[in-house]
């Protein structure tokens, strides 16, 4: 098993998680509330999603359909 590629961003912005995932901006914000992905305050009117809980999301779903 190959080791997952460093990402080059700590965040994500919500709209580019969104691309990533191909999802909705309710299904990102469903999923930190779920707690399989962690948001965090950027400013006062931003958010990110982490990068480590983006990746750790695809190798959860990885996992199962393996």
């Amino acid at each position: 098993m190959s080791p997952s590629p460093v990402p080059t961003a700590i965040t994500y912005r919500v709209n580019v998680a969104e691309a990533k995932l191909g999802v909705s901006k309710s299904t990102i914000y469903r999923l930190a509330k779920e707690g399989e992905l962690v948001l965090v305050k950027i400013g006062k009117r931003s958010s990110g999603i982490t990068a480590d809980s983006l990746l750790a999301l695809f190798e959860r779903n990885k996992a199962q359909r393996g």
